[in-house]
């Protein structure tokens, strides 16, 4: 028998501010052709920082590295399955995405004029009408009830 192995997501990233190393830096400048002035003959001295507390010093690849793991952690329907419950993340298949992103759904907003709503009302009206025949109700709603629903 092998030895088993744990599966599943393992978030275990340090915060940033945790991280880094003294004189480490997220940059580099080029070498300057002007002369250095000191910010406090430029800027009163009232609106200058002594130094910032607490801000990690890392290098570039360290901060890109990072923040890359944590996007690896977005949670999305193409790495797997939503639970019940989570009221913005229901699964929609990608044939509603593309249908949503149609120019005549994406520019229509709530307060435009009747006239130029004909289209999506006339849409709605026989979407209502094809759910009632098919459930057999006499009336039906498309308001949605929750966040989820309308998404």
């Amino acid at each position: 028998m092998g030895k088993r192995r744990d599966t599943g997501l393992i978030q275990d990233e340090p915060l940033i501010f945790e991280q880094g190393g003294k004189g480490r830096r997220g940059y580099s400048l080029p070498q300057w052709d002007i002369e250095e002035v000191e910010a406090n003959h430029l800027i009163p001295a009232h609106l200058l920082r002594n130094e910032l507390e607490g801000f990690p010093q890392m290098s570039e690849v360290d901060v890109v590295r990072h923040f890359t793991r944590l996007s690896q952690w977005n949670y999305g329907v193409d790495s797997g399955f939503y639970p019940l419950g989570s009221c913005t993340m229901k699964y929609n298949p990608k044939v509603n995405e593309e249908v949503a992103r149609m120019k005549g759904f994406t520019h229509i907003h709530p307060y435009q004029p009747e006239d130029l709503s004909q289209g999506i009302l006339k849409l709605m009206h026989e979407l209502g009408n094809f759910l009632g025949e098919i459930t057999g109700m006499d009336h039906v709603t498309l308001q949605p009830a929750a966040g989820a629903q309308g998404n």
